[in-house]
């Protein structure tokens, strides 16, 4: 009887860790599947995340010709009615650093989710440029290149609100 006692605490043990690493296993599997998963759904759904670098925003477009001193600029009117003067657009935070010193002022910067893959491959592609380049001038050729890109298109984007 003692035998298979032990025989039996031996199936057991054998069963019950089996059952741990199962479970174990299952868990980092999931986790790693949702987490790919969720950034692929995230992404689908809102698109991905741009900075669009404010010079300003206006109560009325006289004002805003008037108070802003650039002429690298795009604007459009928001839901509030306010003309927000547009210096530059990236998808990398390192770049938002570089266009401020390269304009030299204070800028506000916001989050937008754009869903236009086009706009969003060209998006990455001046940025990549704009981290290389250290020239100021050039800098400002790029983001007006990116600017007018911007301007041109009838993309909606979705502001990212905390």
């Amino acid at each position: 009887m003692l035998i298979l006692g032990d025989k039996m605490k031996k199936k057991l043990k054998k069963a019950l860790i089996s059952c741990l690493l199962s479970v174990i296993c299952g868990t980092i599997c999931g986790k790693l599947v949702f987490s790919i998963y969720d950034k692929k759904l995230t992404n689908d759904i809102y698109g991905e995340k741009i900075y669009l670098i404010q010079a300003g925003a206006y109560k009325d477009y006289d004002n805003m010709v008037k108070n802003t001193s650039l002429n690298n600029y795009v604007y459009y009117k928001d839901e509030d009615g306010l003309f927000k003067s547009i210096i530059g657009l990236t998808e990398n935070k390192d770049n938002i650093e570089k266009i401020k010193k390269t304009y030299n002022q204070e800028v506000i910067v916001s989050e937008y989710y754009s869903n236009d893959k086009e706009l969003n491959k060209k998006i990455k592609d001046f940025d990549v440029k704009i981290k290389q380049e250290e020239n100021n001038e050039e800098i400002k050729k790029i983001t007006l290149e990116m600017l007018n890109l911007y301007k041109d298109k009838t993309t909606t984007l979705t502001q990212i609100t905390s």
